[in-house]
């Protein structure tokens, strides 16, 4: 059998744990902040494919940096859906640690998109500045350094949801993969 240079599965994966976090998190945004149903799912969609861009984003540039071993091991894991032989001793604590990291930086690259898209979406009925001229600028620097604490909680449960059932469909995966590749 030979492997593909496209990694096709790798692509089908992250469109189908796209949509479903999409759809997760919208509901949330929906019933928690009272945004309509256009709106969350708009806000859902780019908060998710800002994420994902930036995570693609930094996975090779931190490829780039890291040893070979540890590269093959990622590279395969990722692109071909398989893990080599143990060569790394600690990979497992290294993936954990990674995906910890990952939600976290997640949630708060979301919780930011979320807060300048609305700010950015204000209409113009928005408190003017002191020297009078309410403007994109201000809405968008208050967006930047406030954070209201009942957006964030609302953002970092729908995460944490969205994140759990992908996790639960890779772990699913993973199961029915061994379990028929063992028969």
């Amino acid at each position: 059998m030979t492997e593909s240079v496209v990694p096709l599965p790798t692509i089908l994966w992250q469109v189908l744990l796209l949509l479903v976090a999409i759809a997760l998190e919208s509901r949330m945004l929906h019933n928690r902040l009272g945004i309509s149903r256009k709106s969350s799912v708009q806000y859902a969609t780019s908060m998710n494919l800002i994420v994902t861009v930036f995570g693609w984003w930094a996975f090779f540039l931190l490829n780039s940096l890291l040893a070979q071993d540890f590269k093959n091991q990622i590279i395969s894991y990722i692109c071909f859906g398989n893990i080599l032989d143990n060569q790394i001793s600690n990979f497992n604590l290294v993936i954990g640690s990674t995906g910890i990291f990952i939600l976290f930086g997640a949630f708060l690259v979301k919780l930011k998109v979320l807060e300048l898209q609305e700010a950015f979406l204000k209409s113009s009925k928005v408190k003017t500045e002191s020297n009078g001229r309410a403007g994109l600028t201000y809405r968008l620097n208050q967006a930047i350094i406030h954070t209201d604490v009942n957006r964030a909680t609302v953002v970092f449960t729908a995460n944490a949801y969205s994140s759990i059932v992908i996790l639960l469909l890779l772990f699913m995966s993973f199961l029915f993969l061994n379990n028929s590749a063992g028969q």
